[in-house]
């Protein structure tokens, strides 16, 4: 059944608050060596990009949808930028090099995650294969592998592979070093049954080549009671520091070249819904720590979705991405940095929102249910017109006219939704959309329930939905709004770890409308209706149009 536009062309600057997002921020000057791409500030255009290397324009890039950025990086000195052109935020179409007076030559056309430089000697993933001056040396295989860089001593590359699994566990990470020679690769530092990692970033400490990364034994963001860590590891996998053991959930972390300080961005992870969809407003955003005196400080109040950490400086952190620039972070809030007057057109479907905590039984921890509460979304008012609905006391009293959906047993077009299984506290034996698609355990861990992609599809398919299920471009995904259809998107939206929720709609200048099952910038606070967010920040790796 086809869904309901709000209208055809709707003006949707009302979405948005009229807040400027330049409220005293600092523009940041970058190092000689440090490659960015930034959206040119021509009027009109959203297509073009600037590539700066060391803060300076070298040139400029168009890209073949607004939705899509470009992904740059320079070699040490500076003097040469290898430039991926359409960049979905996990992998671009076109490879190109500049040379320091901005003269471009094209490379290579593939499926482009990563290009890294040693000296003048460029080396490039595309898709699995490994390829250093034109030549392909061997392979990495799983989904979307990324070189982070060349080992010190030249011989090697230091990369990240993912599993190629139809399910969350997709977005985990493990490090090895590719042999340059051979085309072997090694295992460093590998997720498997006890262990997860993500978050993998180069960074030289003290001259010494390092690794930092993110330790967490969870598929989802806010998963099961073990800790998360920020680690730093040498190049070859010993792991040098383990810190900021929390159950919180942290995004990302950058290190600074000199190992004084650490930057990372922190969100709280509900265990309590008691307290309340507010009760991480004074924790969750960006902050400093002072490695040597433990003392951390927060730089960015809230969560943005436009402005993720990119760097540190020195003591500041830095924030921005390709769409809006670079910025130092300075007692900032996310609120303003997201905010801005829309001025452009798009198309909005009509649908409900439903939270995957806020909206489901006070007793079932739904920090696991993005998967089954995106797929309720999708269907009901259509394929399920009648309300099914619970009293829930937080954030406050009211009723989730949908809410059971999720959690309890129920029969639709032949088939009775009674698969069970447990939520993320690992209690309670629930059915509907929860048990049938996340009956799954993501590496056969019986600790790690999760979506399964397969029966995501199944649920919407025996609920009557018309099930397109696919890695879709942002025209595509434009294509099938305009349909009146829904797109569920599985990607990472903010962070390095896997999430699902539901585009509705499209914005002219390449963002989409989202209802996003986990809060406003999955930050796990209750409104998420009606997001505006990026290609990039969604990161999307499956979808299913419905």
């Amino acid at each position: 059944m086809t869904k309901t536009s709000l209208a055809l062309v709707v003006a949707l600057g009302t979405l948005a608050a009229a807040v400027s997002p330049a409220q005293a921020v600092e523009p940041y000057s970058e190092s000689p060596s440090v490659s960015r791409a930034v959206r040119s500030g021509s009027p009109g255009s959203n297509t073009d990009y600037d590539v700066l290397v060391g803060g300076v324009k070298r040139a400029t890039f168009a890209v073949s949808d607004p939705a899509y950025t470009i992904q740059s990086t320079s070699s040490a000195d500076g003097m040469q930028s290898a430039v991926i052109s359409d960049f979905n935020g996990t992998s671009g179409s076109i490879l190109y090099a500049v040379d320091r007076y901005g003269k471009s030559r094209f490379v290579a056309r593939g499926s482009i995650t990563s290009a890294v430089y040693n000296g003048s000697t460029l080396a490039y993933a595309d898709g699995e294969n490994v390829v250093v001056d034109g030549v392909t040396v061997g392979r990495l295989k799983g989904r979307a592998p990324q070189l982070l860089g060349f080992t010190s001593d030249g011989s090697g590359l230091l990369a990240v592979q993912h599993p190629d699994a139809a399910d969350e566990s997709t977005y985990v990470g493990s490090l090895v070093r590719f042999d340059l020679k051979s085309g072997a690769a090694k295992p460093l530092i590998s997720s498997d049954s006890t262990a997860l990692y993500r978050d993998f970033k180069l960074v030289d400490v003290k001259g010494e080549r390092h690794v930092s990364f993110i330790k967490h034994n969870e598929i989802y963001r806010c998963g099961g009671t073990e800790p998360q860590y920020l680690g730093l590891a040498s190049e070859s996998g010993e792991v040098k520091s383990l810190i900021g053991g929390t159950r919180h959930h942290y995004r990302s972390a950058v290190w600074s070249t000199d190992g004084a300080r650490v930057a990372y961005e922190v969100m709280g992870c509900v265990s309590d819904k008691t307290l309340g969809h507010d009760q991480f407003e004074g924790f969750n955003g960006v902050y400093v720590q002072d490695l040597a005196t433990h003392k951390a400080s927060r730089v960015v109040s809230g969560l943005s979705f436009n402005y993720a950490l990119t760097g540190i400086d020195g003591s500041a952190a830095v924030i921005g991405s390709p769409q809006k620039g670079y910025v130092k972070a300075a007692d900032q809030k996310a609120a303003a940095l997201d905010g801005g007057q829309v001025t452009t057109m798009g198309r909005l479907n009509r649908a409900e929102y439903i939270h995957q905590l806020w909206d489901t039984r006070n007793d079932f921890n739904g920090n696991s249910s993005c998967g089954p509460t995106s797929a309720v979304i999708d269907l009901v008012t259509y394929q399920l017109p009648n309300e099914f609905g619970v009293q829930v006391s937080q954030p406050s009293s009211h009723w989730s006219k949908w809410g059971r959906y999720i959690t309890d047993e129920f029969s639709n077009r032949g088939t009775t939704f009674n698969r069970a299984m447990n939520d993320w506290s690992r209690t309670g034996s629930w059915k509907g959309a929860h048990g049938w698609i996340t009956g799954y355990y993501c590496q056969g861990n019986p600790a790690r329930p999760c979506a399964s992609w397969e029966s995501e599809r199944d649920f919407l398919a025996r609920n009557g939905a018309a099930v397109q299920q696919g890695n879709f471009t942002p025209a595509q995904v434009r294509a099938f709004i305009d349909q009146g259809k829904f797109v569920i998107m599985s990607g990472t939206w903010g962070s390095t770890s896997g999430h699902l929720s539901v585009v509705i709609g499209y914005h002219d200048n390449g963002s989409f409308y989202v209802h996003d099952t986990y809060g406003a910038g999955t930050d796990g606070s209750y409104d998420g209706a009606n997001q505006l967010y990026t290609w990039g920040y969604i990161a999307p790796a499956q979808m299913w149009a419905a």
